[in-house]
């Protein structure tokens, strides 16, 4: 009879303790559930495809462009417009530098001819190198304005390398650098620029 009794108190506990644990956890999963619907939600950033490849490392020059237009045909050509512009902003800013740097290693009757470089004959060898680009890739948006958006990434048909032997052919031919400056220290210190300028100007 003792036994009896014991084991219907002990059936009774638990089954006690067992419908009053269940409410608890339904409601600590119930208040979890409704805090995380009330977390704002979160979408993870992604680059631009044409952003991403101009940043991408690569034996060729590259930029990107984008432009807005209601004319499709518009955008496109003024996103390759945009691209060509940084890419030729890119050069200059590379050639100036190191055309500073040649001006304070140069001889005092050489440095009207490094002022030159920064100048008259940097242009005109930027403007015909932008000429001998590509498009590698397009993107193309329909904004709910009714606008269309347009990003373009282009590259320089020649590497890098072709890029810096086209500069020192320039600078022997139109006579910019003496023999008393190192024309290799000119190019690497060229390739630098660009390298920085890259850095510096980076989309995350």
């Amino acid at each position: 009879m003792k036994k009896l009794f014991l084991l219907a108190v002990m059936t009774a506990t638990v089954l006690t303790s067992c419908s009053t644990s269940k409410p608890t956890t339904d409601y600590q999963y119930q208040k979890q559930q409704s805090a995380e619907q009330q977390r704002p939600g979160r979408t993870k950033r992604t680059l631009e495809p044409c952003i991403a490849m101009a940043q991408e490392d690569s034996k060729n020059l590259r930029a990107y462009g984008t432009a807005t237009s209601y004319v499709e045909k518009t955008a496109i050509n003024e996103a390759h417009r945009d691209a060509r512009n940084r890419l030729a902003q890119m050069m200059k800013v590379a050639i100036e530098g190191a055309a500073q740097d040649y001006s304070q290693n140069a001889t005092q009757n050489l440095k009207s001819s490094a002022e030159t470089l920064g100048e008259e004959i940097m242009t005109q060898f930027v403007a015909e190198e932008i000429k001998n680009t590509r498009t590698i890739e397009t993107s193309i948006y329909d904004l709910t304005d009714g606008s269309i958006q347009v990003y373009v990434c282009v590259e320089m048909r020649s590497a890098l390398d072709d890029f810096c032997n086209n500069l020192e052919n320039t600078l022997d031919r139109e006579g910019i650098i003496g023999i008393q400056y190192d024309r290799k220290q000119f190019i690497e210190q060229t390739k630098a620029g660009l390298e920085e300028y890259k850095k510096k100007n980076k989309v995350q």
